[in-house]
């Protein structure tokens, strides 16, 4: 009765895990193919090799899956596809045990390092282990919720109620109140707290950032700096040509300045359409320019690195493309890999986005802002000759009176950084000369933001395409003029050069093998698109050819003694045919078995020789019980020869 209700319990554990991972019709078919086999319960007596065997079949089975998601492109992982997916893989050893004898696996079947000891082998009842296998992989999906921790509520409560089959009535109401109350406190502690930190979120975000995204809300001094301390190279850009000078390649634009941080300003999220094949950011009828960028991706959710006036994109093949706070494109359910194709114009394209706060100056820099705006006459010319021109002197100022170095810090003696940077020491990272730049232009009256990104300089002649690296990381203003968002790079124009002063000896051994690991992966990923099918079909005949190859070895211990019982016939006919040759019973020369028995012996053995002939010369052979039959006739025939050699001795 027990291993009935467990066997109900693993049933509604596959449905639940398929109901989680969206393979309902095929939790459905395990679950009845678990139950059907209730009924052949305790009928084989197996080999423990041939649970091994079995166990190999199963991690044949994960090996496939492994496979298949690692070949197709869209998995960004192959891991999580794969654990979702472990009760495929350890239903035959399952089953194996439900049709054996002794109900049991042997504990080496999952341990392989104990299948060297084979004589006293410690077996167990795998039904509570599969069943946590189950509630395991259903929790590998994306959104959990209350329905996954309702349901593992609900089966682990009755996988309790059946290991306490058979007790009393009073225990099973105290074991049930009892696990009640226990999930119920959890339950109310983990949904309490997280809607209280959700809550805390959303008032602090409305309240202060006027944001709505917990990704990339801020930029804090220093930040892009920390960047720049790798050399790896985190992608590369393949244009037609090479470019004539660097390109700013922008992640994000902030508007708000607060305490040496930018924060992102008031934003609604939208979704990017598909025009064709194509994810549509905007529309224009200027000419476009287009690269392709080669990029790996370590999570679901990435923010692109495009050009300010990104067209389109594609074969990017995402589940999602979104434009979020500060113009940054997020791409989600991000390949591992991809060569995505980027269509742009670095001609003006008029834009009527603005908000108040792209003039805001905070009132702690305003003094320094305002004092260094009228002691380079900037309202002067702003006035007189355009935002344009004012924007040209102010570029002509920081490259004539500041220079570049590699770090700053953030406070300076009370001071703020930026009034340090500004008024003592006139040099700094690209950070201070971006974030400069977007307060005066604002204290001028023009709209400017903080923008964030890299800096694609670095040409690889040999690959004919660009790297970009950390190092590469770079800050510039945005700044409205006559309708058009512009980027403003006041950074003087040797940092390139002096963040390459610093790069190690060693680099060039690791950018070998990164060079190594793009093309691996522009084979796998790319490259070889074309050829998926055949790979598909590569692996499929592996998988049944090695699947062949294990389960054929599975034998119960009848067939096995059937086996030998047939090998040891074999060698008794052997030294059978000796005896009769030494007693005077020749063979004579294209005589058959049937007539030689029949002229010998007095014609007794003859159905020996009929089955010796069926063995070698019938299209199926023997069966089991023909082959017994046999080896005991023949060891008969034998010990009678050995006798009558005996007495005539």
């Amino acid at each position: 009765m027990k291993q009935l209700l467990m066997t109900l319990l693993l049933a509604l554990s596959l449905l639940f895990w398929a109901w989680m991972t969206d393979v309902l019709w095929l939790g459905a078919l395990l679950a009845l193919i678990l139950l059907a086999s209730f009924a052949f319960k305790a009928k084989y007596d197996f080999e423990t090799s041939s649970f091994y065997q079995v166990a190999n079949f199963s991690a044949l089975i994960v090996a496939a899956i492994f496979a298949f998601y690692w070949l197709d492109d869209r998995a960004s992982k192959s891991i999580l596809p794969t654990l979702r997916l472990l009760p495929i893989a350890l239903m035959p050893l399952l089953l194996m045990q439900y049709i054996s004898k002794g109900f049991a696996v042997p504990v080496a079947s999952l341990l392989f390092f104990k299948r060297k000891n084979s004589e006293h082998q410690t077996s167990f009842d795998m039904s509570v282990l599969y069943f946590a296998l189950c509630l395991f992989s259903a929790g590998g999906v994306a959104h959990l919720g209350l329905t996954y921790f309702t349901g593992i509520s609900v089966l682990m409560m009755l996988l309790l109620l059946i290991q306490q089959h058979g007790k009393g009535r009073q225990q099973y109401v105290i074991l049930v109140l009892l696990f009640l109350a226990v999930e119920g406190v959890g339950l109310a502690v983990v949904y309490g707290i997280h809607d209280a930190q959700m809550r805390i979120e959303a008032r602090i975000n409305a309240w202060i950032l006027s944001y709505n995204d917990g990704s990339k809300a801020s930029s804090a001094m220093g930040e892009v700096g920390r960047l720049k301390l790798s050399d790896e190279i985190l992608f590369r850009v393949q244009p037609k040509q090479r470019l004539i000078e660097p390109m700013l390649l922008r992640e994000s634009t902030y508007q708000r300045y607060m305490y040496d941080t930018w924060y992102g300003g008031s934003w609604k999220d939208m979704g990017v359409a598909i025009v064709g094949e194509q994810w549509q950011l905007r529309n224009t009828q200027k000419p476009l320019q287009h690269f392709t960028i080669y990029q790996s991706f370590a999570g679901d959710k990435q923010t692109l690195a495009l050009p300010s006036v990104t067209i389109s994109i594609a074969n990017l093949e995402v589940d999602n493309l979104m434009i979020k706070q500060g113009g940054r494109v997020e791409a989600q359910a991000l390949p591992a890999f991809a060569a995505y194709d980027v269509f742009y114009t670095r001609q003006e394209v008029e834009q009527t986005d603005g908000q108040d706060s792209d003039l805001e100056v905070p009132k702690k820099e305003a003094g320094t802002i305002e004092e260094f705006v009228k002691t380079h006459n900037l309202y002067h010319i702003k006035n007189e000759l355009g935002a344009a021109k004012v924007v040209q002197a102010i570029h002509r100022i920081f490259r004539g009176q500041y220079s570049y170095t590699t770090w700053l810090e953030t406070s300076v003696n009370g001071e703020t950084a930026l009034a340090h940077f500004l008024n003592v020491r006139k040099a700094g990272h690209c950070e201070y000369f971006a974030t400069a730049t977007v307060l005066i232009l604002r204290e001028l009256g023009i709209p400017a933001r903080y923008a964030v990104g890299y800096s694609m300089s670095e040409w690889d002649a040999g690959a004919g395409l660009y790297v970009v690296r950390g190092t590469d990381a770079h800050a510039w203003a945005m700044a409205k003029i006559n309708g058009v968002w512009q980027a403003v790079d006041n950074t003087p124009p040797d940092w390139l050069s002096i963040e390459n002063q610093d790069r190690a000896s060693w680099q060039v051994v690791v950018d070998w093998f990164s060079s190594i690991n793009f093309i691996i992966k522009k084979w796998r990923y790319i490259d070889e698109q074309k050829d998926s099918a055949l790979w598909y079909w590569i692996l499929a005949v592996m998988f049944i050819f090695l699947a062949y190859r294990t389960l054929k070895r599975v034998r119960t211990v009848e067939k096995e003694r059937d086996k030998v019982a047939a090998v040891r016939a074999d060698q008794d006919w052997l030294s059978l045919e000796d005896l009769l040759n030494k007693a005077g019973y020749q063979r004579r020369t294209g005589e058959t078995l049937t007539h030689w028995f029949s002229r010998l012996l007095d014609g007794q053995w003859i159905s020996v020789a009929k089955l010796f002939e069926k063995k070698w010369y019938a299209e199926h052979g023997l069966n089991d019980d023909e082959q017994v039959v046999l080896a005991t006739k023949v060891k008969g025939l034998k010990n009678k020869l050995d006798q009558e050699k005996q007495e005539r001795g």
